[in-house]
């Protein structure tokens, strides 16, 4: 563009190359740049039930990320239940915020009925395990180390948390943190349980 030709311009007019090295692993230092900027963009906690934003994206995506211990997590295996599916990083101050929220809001559910998934987003086994000893969370972790698996879900920064019903079929989604224990944000989750 005509910004960048602008700059690529010496004082005699004539183009040259920018002095700026590109290593290997740039275009995902630059993918987790970018990704953190998002989720210092995204909105600020609370418990505005407005923030539930009601799904018209379409059918929900495929989702077959690895746990922890390396064993392949398939989404439409959680059928029957009411999903509460999390995107998130160590690196994102918001996502980080609202994990206790959703820890809490998952030791209310029923089991049987409730499932919350979290999936990490470019990050080793290692890191993340030593994130949840640190912070004394214990959550479902998947990851997503390469990004892939979540190119799908996540295209406005993070956290990105989707509420799915038990017909897996996507019903909220959330950009940003929210108070996910918070009374009414509860409620509304509760009233997509399957019967009981």
């Amino acid at each position: 563009g005509t910004l960048s030709a602008h700059l690529t311009f010496q004082a005699t007019g004539r183009p040259r190359r920018p002095a700026v090295f590109v290593a290997p692993e740039m275009p995902m230092r630059l993918t987790a740049l970018f990704a953190l900027l998002l989720c210092l963009a995204l909105p600020a906690a609370g418990a505005d039930l407005s923030k539930l934003k009601a799904w018209d994206g379409g059918a929900t995506p495929k989702l077959v990320p690895k746990d922890l211990d390396g064993k392949p997590r398939n989404l439409a295996d959680y059928r029957g239940k009411v999903v509460v599916l999390n995107f998130w990083a160590t690196w994102c101050a918001p996502c980080v915020k609202e994990m206790p929220a959703l820890a809490r809001l998952s030791e209310k559910l029923p089991a049987d009925r409730f499932a919350l998934l979290t999936v990490n987003f470019g990050e080793s086994e290692k890191r993340v395990q030593a994130f949840l000893k640190e912070q004394g969370l214990r959550l479902p972790v998947l990851l997503d180390r390469r990004m892939d698996a979540s190119k799908p879900w996540v295209d406005r920064g993070l956290p990105t948390t989707y509420v799915i019903d038990a017909d897996g079929a996507i019903r909220y989604r959330v950009l940003g943190e929210l108070e996910w224990d918070a009374p009414a944000v509860e409620a509304r989750i509760r009233s997509l349980l399957p019967k009981g």
